[in-house]
């Protein structure tokens, strides 16, 4: 069976392991391993001296210095090929994972946003709607939100991995409703994903600002428009849901070259 060769930078190789076993790093660096396979993949972790990391598949996603192949742990997480210089004919395609689809996760700013103007909660308490919350926002099924796998006091860090649960599934049910058509850089989509967090994943596919999108209308001109309408709750204008749109209005405007939908791709 052909072996690994793993390289972290430009130092030696380390010792090296078939595909699903150990793969040992030995170098002064840390090799950052992300939630999915691409740059703006949250860091879930890293790797550093004597770390010993199991490959167990490989995906294509963004590209770092012109390779699109990146490496999923034991982890869970998935490391870019740019520092492994792995060669392994017989690695296997990661199941469930697809470089033709839009970005999971939002950008940092993104996240921050949704935090801002959330809230911390550490233990169940109703919002202003009267249900239970914990976290970042995150709406309970539960009266005491016994579905959260933690107990409470609920950490910050808890919750912004709760938060970032929450987001997989605000840009899963986004990325059903807007046309593949549509072109949304990651700041405009973790706009979006904000603003849909705060409305509901029902009001924002049936919105007027989904249906201008899907009609091939300019998404920045879209947004200017459509996100500050967003800010009556019960009858009354809101100061905080016209702050928080006119925040999502911003980050919706930052230039970048990383696209999230209809495809997940670093910029340059």
């Amino acid at each position: 069976m052909k072996l690994f060769q793993v390289v972290l930078g430009m130092l030696a190789a380390s010792s090296c392991g078939a595909a699903g076993e150990n793969v040992r790093i030995e170098d002064g660096q840390r090799l950052k391993c992300r939630s999915a396979p691409n740059g703006d993949g949250l860091v879930l972790r890293s790797y550093g001296d004597r770390d010993v990391m199991d490959i167990t598949c490989k995906a294509y996603g963004s590209a770092v210095s012109g390779t699109r192949v990146w490496h999923r742990t034991s982890d869970g997480c998935f490391v870019t090929d740019k520092y492994l210089a792995v060669s392994n004919g017989t690695e296997p395609q990661c199941a469930d994972t697809d470089s033709s689809e839009p970005c999971r996760e939002i950008v940092s700013d993104g996240l921050a946003l949704i935090e801002r103007y959330e809230g911390y909660i550490s233990r169940p308490r109703p919002d202003i709607t009267g249900l239970p919350t914990i976290g970042y926002g995150h709406e309970c099924t539960s009266l005491d939100c016994a579905e959260v796998p933690a107990e409470f006091p609920f950490s910050r860090g808890q919750a912004h991995e709760l938060l970032r649960m929450d987001v997989r599934n605000i840009t899963k049910c986004l990325s059903q409703a807007i046309d593949r058509g549509v072109k949304l850089n990651t700041n405009q989509w973790a706009a979006l994903t904000s603003w849909a967090a705060n409305v509901g994943c029902s009001m924002a596919t049936q919105s007027q600002l989904v249906a201008r999108l899907n009609r091939g209308e300019e998404p920045n001109s879209v947004a200017a428009l459509e996100l500050p309408r967003w800010r009556i709750f019960h009858g009354k204008r809101r100061p905080d849901l016209v702050s928080r749109r006119a925040d999502e209005v911003k980050l919706f405007h930052t230039p970048t070259t990383s696209m999230a939908f209809p495809l997940c791709v670093a910029g340059s």
